[in-house]
């Protein structure tokens, strides 16, 4: 059985705004769906040794208005799962990681910028998707959800899912490869609404099989 780690916040990374703790259980329920053995821990000393045999990182934290002492420790354990071939998948929050490590951007393939990046309120969200192998077959995505909004992607991801906002497309879900490693960036799951949509349950769980496929 596969292994999969889910870092979430709420421990050594927690915000205001984010209920991690539940978006992480509801995470983990769609990998358990999939077939993988979960573990859900919430700080980067655990995480350290709970990746060391897990296929799978998936990251569900953010770093608030503030950069966090642990950022360089959490960093360097996600660069090393990748160099060694293995995937990742960052969700919602994850976008705003490690604000002051350029690094970061390069590895994800886009950020939240601070200052430029935003979001309409929470509401009803309508996805178009790009033709690919984890969107095949599967028409759009409705959820309640927020928009990320002017978030800055660098120019080697491939875009799968975007919304619409101030007559312009703004993506909301992408695929990267970073040391060879595959990377997907969703930036749906703010909180448990947005996992009692089916449209998105099916999209993050083609996501992770894609994720898994080599």
């Amino acid at each position: 059985m596969a292994r999969a780690v889910i870092f979430a916040g709420g421990g050594d990374y927690t915000d205001p705004w984010h209920p991690f703790g539940e978006t992480a259980a509801r995470l983990g329920a769609v990998l358990e769906w999939e077939g993988l053995s979960v573990a859900i821990v919430d700080a980067v000393e655990a995480l350290g040794v709970k990746m060391r045999d897990a296929e799978l990182l998936v990251l569900n934290a953010g770093s608030g208005d503030e950069t966090n002492p642990l950022d360089a420790e959490l960093l360097g354990l996600v660069e090393a799962h990748l160099a060694s071939g293995r995937p990742l998948l960052a969700v919602h929050a994850a976008a705003s990681l490690f604000p002051e490590l350029a690094a970061w951007e390069q590895l994800l393939g886009g950020r939240w910028v601070r200052g430029v990046s935003w979001h309409p309120p929470l509401g009803e969200a309508h996805l178009e998707l790009a033709p690919h192998p984890i969107t095949a077959g599967l028409e759009g995505v409705t959820v309640v959800d927020e928009r990320y909004t002017e978030l800055r992607l660098t120019p080697t991801v491939t875009v799968i899912a975007w919304h619409e906002e101030g007559g312009a497309r703004h993506p909301l879900a992408w695929v990267h490869e970073a040391d060879g490693a595959r990377v997907v960036y969703d930036a749906l799951g703010h909180d448990a609404l947005s996992y009692d949509s089916a449209d998105r349950r099916e999209l993050l769980a083609r996501e992770v099989r894609w994720l898994l496929a080599r």
